[in-house]
């Protein structure tokens, strides 16, 4: 999850750890109390069976803007506490948190300065991301950062059954879905007027109960939680941010979005730079990246490659009902 707010996660959580019935060997939820510190609370046993889990479901004690939760069925190392994910380590004064749904079936280079504590490939395969991340240095941008773990975590992806993780650095959410398996997204944005139901608990409530009027969220899961909700797939082997609750895209981005959901029709990128104000190469660059996010496709009748001026595009008909609820959050 991630939210423009502190908030807790009381409800998707109950519904969550409900899965450990099925993935039985060990469960760990992360969050971030100060923005920068992980919290970590873990155990190599079924959470559905744990006390614990059952405690952090009742209380309110997780409250973050980040969190990331795992239950595990073991593929590689024995159902121990440090096979259990999440797994966290610092970089650069922030602690990262990783967690991985998957088996990656080739070597994995060893990392350089990162160990591994398990045995899971899971842990070897975050020591070596942060590697690479470490590698980049301190001054790297976040488009540095997001292009390093997408180039290494389509390397991993190559080699492994599946290969889908959520990782942060406490303000960053970075999700990838590999090209088996699946990864889906919901975004909860004002008002909170709809009943939604527990796929995995005997539960419904009215969101507007549990969540405050100026609270934007969006959840993460490898299988939809609810129903009564939007939840949309992740695009194979891309790597999506998101940042305080929404999908990570800069203004420009916002606007070319904005621009071609508001046109009942097909639209260039020709008409779109000119629509938008902005330079015909800027508005390839952002079509190119939404398109690659699922947000935007290419018309099939176009005769000229995706980047070509005369090239079209249209929102996603399966996104528009999260696309029209993101712009006019934004907007208001």
């Amino acid at each position: 999850m991630t939210c423009n707010k502190h908030v807790n996660v009381s409800f998707t959580w109950r519904g969550f750890i409900t899965r450990g019935s099925k993935h039985r060997d060990g469960w760990g939820v992360a969050f971030y109390p100060d923005d920068l510190s992980a919290c970590i609370i873990k155990e190599p046993k079924p959470s559905i069976n744990s006390p614990i889990a059952q405690f952090l479901k009742s209380a309110n004690i997780i409250k973050s803007k980040i969190v990331i939760s795992h239950v595990r069925a073991a593929s590689r190392g024995s159902a121990t506490y440090r096979n259990t994910h999440p797994f966290v380590r610092e970089l650069f004064g922030r602690e990262w948190v990783f967690a991985h749904n998957g088996t990656i079936d080739g070597e994995i280079p060893n990392p350089k300065f990162y160990e591994p504590v398990g045995e899971t490939d899971s842990e070897r395969a975050f020591c070596l991301i942060l590697d690479r991340l470490r590698d980049l240095g301190r001054d790297a941008n976040l488009h540095e950062r997001a292009r390093m773990i997408k180039d290494e975590a389509k390397k991993l992806s190559s080699i492994s059954r599946i290969f889908n993780f959520l990782m942060s650095d406490g303000e960053h959410l970075f999700a990838f879905r590999s090209e088996h398996g699946s990864l889906y997204y919901t975004v909860r944005i004002p008002p909170h007027n709809v009943m939604v139901k527990l796929v995995d608990d005997d539960l419904e409530v009215d969101l507007s109960s549990i969540k405050g009027e100026n609270e934007v969220a969006t959840i993460i899961a490898t299988e939809k939680l609810t129903a009564g909700e939007s939840w949309v797939s992740l695009p194979p082997n891309k790597l999506m941010i998101f940042k305080d609750g929404l999908p990570y895209l800069s203004g420009e981005q916002w606007n070319i979005l904005k621009y071609v959901r508001s046109s009942p029709h097909r639209v260039s990128i020709r008409d779109i730079s000119k629509g938008v104000g902005i330079d015909v190469n800027e508005v390839v660059r952002g079509v190119i990246y939404l398109s690659e996010l699922g947000m935007l496709l290419q018309d099939n009748r176009d005769v000229v490659q995706s980047t070509h001026p005369d090239a079209t595009f249209y929102t996603n008909p399966d996104m528009r009902k999260i696309i029209d609820s993101i712009l006019s959050w934004l907007a208001f």
